[in-house]
């Protein structure tokens, strides 16, 4: 048997630590579609991010939950590593006939109230702004005191101007505005969230969180709302707080239909099971040719054969 010592050591990439976890997440009725995976490695632990679509209609807090933990526990089987799996993110929904899941226990713990980003774009402008002109001024005092080269003419230049200039002179006064406002710039993005388009899912402890984004909470709404007897067009526009739904009606009771509207807006947001709940504004309006009672042929009709004068009418007042 070869000593423990000179057995040698794998080592596992994080590129194939994310590509194991995209593949987890697509088993056992998890993501449908494309999945974008990230992870990073130290030492025998590794923190696993993933973005995916999944099935609808369903549960998206268990389902997602459910899809979170065969991710951790499939990698960490493979790959012999500590996994956890710190983002998962739903970018899109999927209609599925079989989307059923079990739900699982819960868990302690509450989910921050939204993702932070990691302002990758700010922290490379200020990184390269820094950058050169420090590395200008290094290779010229390099050349100047290990080569012996004359001082570089623009650093002459620069250091004649500033022993020169008043302290209160005015390029230094709007250099000192500039420099303040950058600074307040650079602390409101170091003090805020900044991902808007993500919605954190209630339930998770806080080191596992999981968010569902606008486009995918719009695109639920949207067809929980066509799915309303008479509705012929939905639009839908999802806010920081707020969801707002205009509906166009057809044909049948306007009444009943703003109601079951109403209702089926509210089961969507429930569904999501967000850490912040939305509140919902619905505008129901009729459609130039709505007819108050419902016509048997045009209930069977496909939704191509909509009214053409569908998209205009007259507005409801809620």
């Amino acid at each position: 048997m070869i000593p423990a010592g000179r057995r040698g050591t794998t080592t596992i990439s994080a590129r194939a630590v994310a590509r194991i976890a995209q593949q987890a997440a697509t088993e056992k009725g998890g993501a449908v579609g494309a999945v974008r995976g990230a992870a990073t490695v130290r030492g025998r632990r590794a923190d696993v991010s993933v973005r995916l679509a999944l099935p609808w209609p369903g549960e998206l807090g268990h389902r997602a939950r459910a899809v979170q933990r065969h991710v951790a526990s499939r990698t960490g089987e493979l790959t012999g590593l500590t996994v956890r799996v710190t983002r998962l993110g739903v970018v899109r929904l999927r209609r599925s006939e079989d989307s059923a899941v079990a739900p699982p226990p819960d868990e302690e713990g509450g989910a921050p109230r939204r993702w932070w980003s990691p302002r990758s774009s700010p922290a490379a402008v200020i990184a390269l702004l820094g950058a050169v002109p420090t590395a200008l001024l290094t290779a010229d005092v390099v050349a100047v005191h290990a080569f012996g080269h004359a001082p570089a003419g623009w650093r002459s230049d620069v250091v004649d101007r500033l022993s020169a200039t008043r302290a209160d002179a005015l390029p230094v006064t709007v250099g000192a505005i500039v420099a303040v406002v950058a600074g307040l710039w650079l602390l409101l993005l170091a003090g805020t969230p900044g991902l808007r388009s993500r919605y954190v899912v209630a339930g998770f402890p806080s080191r596992r969180t999981v968010a569902v984004d606008r486009s995918a909470v719009a695109s639920l709404v949207r067809d929980r709302v066509l799915d309303v007897s008479g509705v012929d067009t939905v639009r839908v526009r999802v806010g920081r707080r707020r969801v707002r739904v205009r509906a166009v009606l057809a044909f049948g009771d306007r009444a009943a239909a703003r109601e079951e509207a109403r209702a089926a807006v509210l089961g969507a947001v429930d569904d999501c099971r967000l850490n912040r709940p939305l509140r919902c504004a619905l505008r129901l309006r009729t459609a130039r040719t709505w007819d108050p009672v419902p016509d048997e042929n045009l209930v069977n009709a496909p939704a191509a054969d909509a009214p053409a004068g569908a998209e205009h009418g007259r507005k409801e007042t809620r």
